[in-house]
């Protein structure tokens, strides 16, 4: 548009932007993207130019306080504007004039012109965010140095190519996490808790089946479990200094219920990957994105929550079947609801004692093989102003 102007619509151009044979505008990285525009003049008008700019970009935006000093060498906080861009192509057609020419009079009527642009093969998707956003436009601009400029956009969608099949010995990878908790300062026997998946690569349409073993060999009840599968983009800045945000986006949620205290349990939980963005740490360098599952304990009477975090690498093609054993692929067909059989739930050899208040669960429990040796232990504070602590008496069997 030449100079940086704001732009105007008119209700005497009306313009329209159609994708050859793909009318939502979706594409993959490392296609051509063509189409037509077509414009219709109610009247004559002048234009300096008609342009047509295709272009795909990252950009990242906040406000936030920087530290700093002022004229006396003081430090002090002032509000700043924290940003960053990335482009990734772009183009620019005159079909009309040029940036720099006179005035021409274009005459009333319909007029249509071909465009054509190559997206590059390592494009990353389209994604927009909190603090920032990846987007892909075609934006048409009628230039008018003496007025606002007419401008008409039309974004359309990217989706990069992630083939999980390039690294199958790291996808196969099962992903482990463990935590050893001990409560009122030690006093304790351990809480131990261990989150499993069998592997860590997956793509939408497939399972991911969350094991959690929680081996409770203290006296502290935990009050629930919180399983998420959940995205974490990455947003970063470039000016005035390098700074980062989060966003945590959960897809999907479950709640496990209660383990009382001298009991060991085994919940499993098979989470359905829905449509999303792959997995992204390299395409972009301003916005990242990575999945994890991640599990929450609750201990009763404790205002500590303790997280496990199990890192998942999504993509937009699976492994081959022929790698997975059996029995997974049978836990993705039940998940799905395929020959599913009836469930029949194990009970513990303890069962928590809570039936009037416990919470539903939906999750399957399964008596565990064995208690695991702790092999850590790490202790805080019991919380203020709560009941000490009276020790229990139990059996040497227990």
């Amino acid at each position: 548009m030449g100079k940086d102007k704001k732009s105007k619509a008119s209700k005497h151009i009306r313009c329209d932007v159609q994708f050859d044979g793909n009318p939502q505008g979706v594409f993959r990285a490392g296609d051509t993207v063509s189409g037509t525009v077509e414009i219709q003049l109610d009247k004559p008008k002048k234009f300096r130019g008609i342009a047509l700019r295709i272009n795909g970009f990252a950009a990242t935006s906040w406000s936030a306080k920087l530290t700093g000093t002022d004229a006396k060498n003081v430090a002090s906080k002032k509000k700043a504007h924290f940003n960053g861009r990335e482009d990734y192509f772009g183009s620019i057609t005159y079909f009309v004039g040029s940036d720099v020419g006179n005035p021409l009079e274009v005459l009333a009527g319909v007029y249509r012109y071909p465009f054509t642009c190559e997206i590059p093969p390592n494009a990353p998707s389209s994604k927009e965010g909190k603090y920032g956003h990846i987007r892909y436009v075609v934006k048409l601009s009628l230039e008018r140095p003496w007025k606002y400029d007419h401008v008409f956009q039309v974004p359309f969608i990217v989706q990069s190519h992630a083939d999980l099949a390039l690294a199958p010995d790291r996808m196969l990878q099962p992903a482990r996490a463990e935590i050893v908790q001990t409560f009122y300062f030690g006093l304790t026997d351990p809480l131990i808790v261990t989150a499993t998946t069998p592997r860590t690569g997956y793509a939408p349409g497939e399972v991911i089946e969350v094991t959690v073993h929680v081996n409770n060999q203290s006296s502290v009840d935990v009050r629930s479990i919180t399983v998420k599968f959940q995205r974490v983009d990455t947003f970063l800045s470039q000016v005035p200094v390098v700074q980062q945000h989060l966003e945590h986006t959960v897809l999907e949620e479950r709640t496990i219920g209660r383990v009382a205290g001298r009991n060991d349990a085994v919940f499993e939980e098979n989470i359905l990957i829905g449509s999303t963005v792959p997995s992204d740490e390299e395409r972009c360098r301003i916005i990242m994105t990575r999945y994890e599952v991640e599990v929450m304990i609750r201990p009763v009477r404790s205002r500590k929550k303790l997280l496990l975090a199990l890192p998942i690498v999504v993509g937009t093609v699976g492994l081959p079947k022929t790698l997975y054993p059996m029995q997974l692929l049978e836990k993705e067909r039940e998940a799905l609801g395929l020959d599913r059989p009836p469930l029949t739930p194990i009970p513990l050899e303890s069962p928590p004692p809570y039936p009037d208040d416990a919470q539903p669960s939906t999750s399957r429990a399964f008596a565990a093989d064995g208690p695991t040796a702790p092999t850590s232990t790490e202790e805080h504070e019991f919380e203020k102003g709560s009941e000490p602590y009276t020790p229990r008496d139990f059996d040497e069997n227990d």
